[in-house]
């Protein structure tokens, strides 16, 4: 099952223009990823272990969006949202330092795995009954902003505040499935089009 997931990973993010990557070995990547999980007493699941295993930090050139199960603000009329890129083992936007940041700023259940604008998060289940689901993090509406304001409780624990994610996708394959690039002619509004004539044209 898991050459099937590389397959299938490699052949969609083909499509997106990200081409398979020189990583370090594998030998050491798997030992950094048991490392992980053995840190933050989590469990990686098999898609995306494979992910991390072929890839490191992905950032996309082109414009990506999905399609998550559940709305949040910053999905569009057309009930997508914009997605930046991945992180990976190595680099500067590195798994393990990420992980670091968000500690208390996310339930313990989830990890981030990559980026939207706005300093919005996707992440991933790494945890009990949510293992393995995919994740959209509200960056705007998250519990450290509102403890500032003095709307919630300092003393309040983190796994149970929910009120910033929104579920996107049950796998990481599914996920990365829906991924799909923005053709520039797409997002042509034709009401914003002006039509520029020749003057000798309008005499004849």
């Amino acid at each position: 099952m898991s050459n099937n997931y590389i397959d299938q990973i490699e052949n969609k993010l083909n499509t997106l223009n990200i081409k398979i990557q020189e990583v370090f070995s594998l030998s050491s990547r798997e030992n950094l990823i048991k490392k992980i999980e053995t840190m933050y007493d989590i469990f990686i699941p098999k898609d995306y272990k494979e992910f991390l295993l072929n890839y490191d930090e992905t950032f996309f050139e082109n414009e990506v969006t999905y399609k998550p199960i559940e709305t949040s603000p910053w999905t569009s009329k057309d009930g997508t949202q914009v997605f930046e890129g991945f992180y990976g083992l190595a680099g500067e936007n590195n798994l393990f330092d990420q992980i670091e940041g968000y500690l208390n700023r996310m339930p313990n259940f989830m990890i981030p795995i990559g980026e939207s604008p706005g300093g919005n998060l996707i992440c991933l289940g790494v945890k009990e009954s949510i293992i393995g689901k995919v994740y959209f993090w509200n960056h705007e509406n998250e519990r450290e902003a509102k403890i500032m304001v003095g709307i919630e409780d300092a003393s309040a624990e983190i796994n149970s505040y929910w009120d910033n994610i929104h579920l996107v996708s049950e796998t990481f394959l599914g996920f990365l499935s829906g991924l799909e690039i923005i053709n520039e002619t797409e997002n042509i509004d034709v009401d914003d089009v002006e039509l520029w004539l020749d003057d000798g044209l309008l005499d004849d």
